[in-house]
């Protein structure tokens, strides 16, 4: 008997365990029974979903959550695997869809649905960041890549700002400045491409729509009017305008974000109508109703648009240096002839007539002391996140002091964000200054120098080096 009731327990607690593992998110469950088309938002790492083939290594890379018209589909990051939400048997089962082979090359991708199409787009993975735009075949079961007109680069990044225009059947993106190759000892040796482009899905072709402002947005749902973006903000792109939201949808918001039972971010965030949906893996999901009204306009534009093309952008560079080289030739060319037919006769003069003074050729001497001109440029090379971290640095090294990793975390406002981006997002800063202010010092000791933490070997501290502490108090006072 002892055995016996033994045994029952036993029973009772795989099966509890296995209708628990059976068991859906409140959240995705409400994003399950909608029977449209929904964009969702989720930057959370946590596992999503409970599926015994994929590998350990996915399982904590994030994921992307597809809702269509067909189903809730998710694809783990770095994969090429598609899972459908099955509810046919009146219960939450994952099931695999795809035959797909090759995994590891877009990390920190995206995915979404378009006319019954899924789409995947950018991403990193083997030390390389790529631009491609993959649609799924559901009848081969993989991944095809879409031909687009140039290679924009990009992934997911703390700034790795795109919005997802289904209207217009766009993807708009701000480019990443730093090398799609990622072991290449210098950065130049890539041409670089900065500012927001958009992508026409349809047809593969890029434009490119201007310089965004240097600004990090955590993306959360997708309003009719535009892209709700902070928690407190919203991008409506097409307009080019962006809006805070009222103090009283503000304090709503507020509450759920600050509650303690939440998890930051949000395992899932997204929009049905003008509704807010957030919420984790374990607890009842919260909404907020956001209505126009609600939009407070700010005058502030998202991106400063392209400039009219020029004559230089019309022809090329190439193209115009040369019609100016020859264009120069044949004008100096005409001069010379002119004045070299125009020439008089030279009089003959007496060796002993005494020289007129008025005549004299005056012989200038130099100058002492030359005038030093700066160029502007200098207060231009550098954006305003980077001034401002080259500020920060330089305040503790004139107090004598270095700058922990910290306190750059704190100041360029990564703190909250995983060790990776954060390690990536100073790593990007303090090599971009180094490099435009290179160009200045032609100094092979960098502005901003590094050395090892007197307490913690493996960790560095920050100083602007000395030699350059001038140069830098000049940039930032803009002297």
């Amino acid at each position: 008997m002892l055995v016996r009731a033994f045994f029952l327990v036993f029973l009772t607690i795989v099966n509890g365990t296995f209708a628990l593992g059976q068991t859906m998110s409140p959240i995705l469950k409400k994003l399950s029974s909608h029977k449209g088309t929904v964009l969702v938002y989720s930057q959370h790492q946590r596992s999503l979903v409970d599926v015994s083939d994929l590998p350990v290594n996915f399982s904590t890379a994030g994921y992307n959550l597809v809702k269509d018209l067909s189903g809730l589909y998710v694809i783990p990051q770095g994969t090429g695997r598609i899972y459908k939400m099955d509810t046919s048997r009146g219960r939450y089962r994952w099931q695999r869809i795809d035959s797909t082979y090759f995994t590891g090359y877009n990390f920190r991708s995206i995915a979404f649905s378009l006319d019954s199409v899924f789409y995947s787009f950018g991403g990193n993975g083997f030390w390389n960041t790529n631009g491609t735009l993959r649609n799924y075949n559901f009848f081969s079961k993989q991944w095809d890549a879409t031909l687009l007109s140039e290679n924009i680069y990009w992934h997911k990044v703390a700034d790795g700002f795109f919005m997802l225009d289904t209207a217009t059947k766009t993807l708009s993106v701000k480019a990443i400045s730093a090398p799609s190759n990622e072991v290449l000892k210098n950065s130049n040796a890539e041409k670089l491409k900065e500012g927001l482009y958009q992508l026409n899905i349809k047809t593969g072709d890029w434009t490119k729509m201007g310089k965004m402002r240097d600004t990090i947005h955590s993306i959360v749902a997708t309003l009719p009017w535009g892209l709700l973006v902070d928690n407190y903000g919203v991008m409506d792109l097409a307009q080019n305008r962006y809006f805070n939201l009222s103090n009283k949808v503000r304090n709503k918001i507020t509450a759920i974000v600050s509650s303690n039972r939440y998890v930051y971010p949000a395992i899932a965030t997204f929009a049905i109508d003008s509704v807010l949906y957030t919420g984790d893996q374990f607890h009842p999901y919260d909404s907020v109703v956001i209505s126009r009204a609600d939009l407070i306009d700010t005058g502030i534009p998202i991106y400063t648009p392209l400039k009219p093309p020029g004559l230089l952008d019309s022809i090329g560079a190439e193209s115009f240096l040369v019609v100016t080289l020859g264009f120069l030739s044949s004008f100096l060319g005409l001069l010379l002839y002119k004045a070299k037919k125009a020439q008089p006769i030279p009089a003959v003069e007496s060796l002993s007539a005494p020289i007129d003074s008025s005549k004299a050729v005056a012989v200038l001497e130099p100058e002492k002391h030359p005038i030093s001109f700066r160029s502007t440029r200098i207060l231009e090379l550098l954006e305003e996140r980077e001034r401002s971290l080259l500020e920060f640095i330089f305040k503790h090294s004139a107090d004598e002091r270095l700058t922990s990793i910290d306190e750059i975390n704190k100041a360029i406002g990564v703190q909250n964000r995983s060790v990776e981006i954060q390690k990536r997002m100073r790593s990007d800063l303090i090599g971009s200054i180094n490099q435009k202010l290179n160009i200045i010092t032609r100094d092979k000791k960098p502005v901003v120098d590094k050395q090892r933490s007197e307490f913690d070997k493996r960790s560095f501290e920050y100083f602007i080096h000395p030699s350059h502490m001038e140069l830098v108090e000049k940039i930032i006072r803009k002297k």
